[in-house]
């Protein structure tokens, strides 16, 4: 150990942490260059029989009808029940709170299939779910199942930073309707439409839902260009479409709160006193507490449950050891290359200042905001030609199949390429709450940046890792595009076989894999939740 540490004091850090970044920067750039090299090929058969019947222009209005749908219904769900949760004394706070955020355990896509054995028997989601609206379904399981996106930032944020501001209306007598329109509203605006971006990163990254219920949006024409007709010139020129949406919505949001301060860092100490709901409040926050929690979680849990209990006999078919051993295999790889290269990244930008630390913290966190479907796309495009460049060398040697893409090696790259984002900006939090003296300290003391890294920053962060590590299992388990779409011949995991069983019809036999990711993500979200209420505890 010693000899490393002196070898690593001795390296020139500036030289390494450049070459480093450049590499970083360059591969998480590769599935989107592939993507725009792509597209300026010459139009196929398949794009201009899409151009010439107005289908390609009627996908980009589902697309665009989808995502404003999704993402203004789950802010408004969202946010209203972080303020009942934030401002009102509810009972069973903490329980309600878990309940609330469990729907993120629930894939999307499992919900989707789950909720096709449920509409028909109540009469209220047989209209919604054959509603124009709600395009037959799926804008309702976008939004109940990707609200608590918005109900976490929401809350977080209510609780921190309005309370100097809400004391002040009140000596003012302004009513908590006066408030709530007022300055709740207004001051949180930044904080919803945030957390409503990630909603649409995730309907968007989304092929199953809307292939399940019938919707042509642009992720779902991808998917008929690639895996359909084979056409992958057309795919990547689709892929651009969304690409397009994608950087208008975030540059629209950038824009609005440009010089804009919202919140006052120093205002986050002080708690608020929660008011007494009126009987009428009372009757109305928890009917409609209530009526989240069963559509987004009670609901389908009782049918997944009820399907595989009379369904039992088919567990012996599914394989469950190896679907659960390849999908632990995938994810925990994916994690600690993750893990590991997120470290060293962010200890390398918090050396840098000024305007080199904005661009470099805005490249890294690109690859989330990039669909699934594109990003598989430039992934497989890359890599494919990659092992027909080196296929000749491999076979010198006596390996005759290609390396990356007919191995999980693909996936796990794609995983990268998707989620060091999620590492990267929350490491990137987590070093915001250390004293920086920390770290300069080591250095007086004759370490280098190199080996404090190594020697203090990961001891110090040790939490952290565990926390983000956890936020990346979640995330990877659930994930079914880049899995599905880039997996080997004959790879499953528990969401292939999910999707897999409910594309034939065999939705009962698909609720006992869907069963376990929801075990496995809810397990770890009660995890840490209980994890944050402990560490306030502490604190006070």
């Amino acid at each position: 150990m010693k000899s490393i540490i002196t070898f690593l004091r001795q390296l020139n850090d500036k030289k390494i942490f450049a070459i480093f970044l450049s590499i970083v920067i360059l591969f998480i750039l590769i599935p989107l260059l592939q993507v725009l090299f792509l597209s300026f090929s010459s139009d196929s058969v398949y794009l201009k029989t899409l151009s010439e019947t107005g289908l390609l222009f009627e996908g980009v209005l589902n697309t665009l009808e989808l995502i404003f749908k999704v993402g203004f219904l789950s802010a408004g769900i969202g946010f209203i029940l972080s303020y009942i949760m934030t401002f009102y004394k509810i009972k069973y706070h903490k329980l309600i709170n878990i309940l609330l955020i469990l729907p993120l355990g629930i894939p999307v896509y499992v919900a989707a299939y789950t909720y096709s054995n449920i509409y028909f028997d109540i009469p209220l989601l047989e209209t919604i779910f054959r509603s124009n609206f709600f395009m037959n379904g799926a804008v309702f399981i976008y939004v109940m199942f990707l609200y608590p996106y918005v109900y976490i930032a929401s809350k977080s944020y209510l609780s921190k930073y309005l309370t100097e501001y809400i004391e002040s209306a009140r000596t003012l007598n302004k009513s908590n309707f006066s408030i709530f329109f007022t300055i709740i509203l207004p001051l949180s605006r930044p904080v919803i439409i945030g957390a409503v971006l990630f909603v649409i990163f995730e309907t968007l990254s989304d092929f199953a839902v809307v292939e399940y219920y019938g919707q042509l949006t642009l992720s779902r024409y991808i998917n008929i260009a690639w895996f359909n007709q084979g056409d992958i010139h057309t795919a990547s020129r689709i892929a651009i479409y969304i690409l397009l949406i994608m950087f208008v919505l975030i540059s629209g949001e950038r824009l609005s709160r440009k010089n804009k301060r919202y919140s006052d860092s120093n205002n986050s100490s002080k708690p608020y006193v929660k008011d007494i709901p009126s009987l009428y409040g009372y009757i109305l926050s928890y009917s409609f507490i209530l009526l989240v929690i069963t559509l987004s979680f009670i609901l389908p849990i009782y049918q997944m449950i009820q399907s595989a209990i009379l369904n039992r006999s088919y567990i012996d078919r599914l394989d469950i050891g190896e679907l659960i051993y390849n999908t632990l295999l995938v994810t925990i790889i994916s994690i600690i290359l993750i893990i590991c290269v997120s470290l060293v990244v962010t200890a390398i930008v918090n050396y840098i200042r000024g305007s080199k630390k904005q661009v470099l913290s805005s490249l890294f966190v690109l690859g989330y905001s990039i669909p699934s479907m594109v990003l598989a796309l430039g992934t497989y495009l890359f890599f494919i030609k990659f092992d027909q460049f080196i296929y000749p060398y491999l076979k010198t040697i006596g390996i005759n199949t290609m390396l990356i893409t007919s191995s999980i090696i693909i996936i796990i790259f794609a995983f990268f390429f998707k989620f060091f984002s999620i590492a990267f900006s929350n490491m990137m939090s987590s070093y915001s709450k250390v004293d920086p003296s920390l770290f300069e300290a080591a250095e007086t003391l004759g370490e280098n940046k190199l080996s404090t890294m190594f020697r203090v920053n990961i001891p110090i962060l040790r939490k952290s890792i565990i926390g983000i590590s956890i936020i990346l299992f979640i995330d990877m388990v659930k994930e079914l595009t880049l899995v599905y779409s880039l997996r080997p011949f004959n790879f499953k995991t528990l969401s292939t076989e999910v999707y897999r069983y409910a594309g034939n019809e065999m939705i009962e036999v698909a609720a006992f894999p869907s069963l376990i990711i929801i075990l496995l993500c809810s397990l770890l979200i009660i995890y840490l939740e209980a994890g944050k209420k402990n560490g306030k505890t502490r604190k006070h």
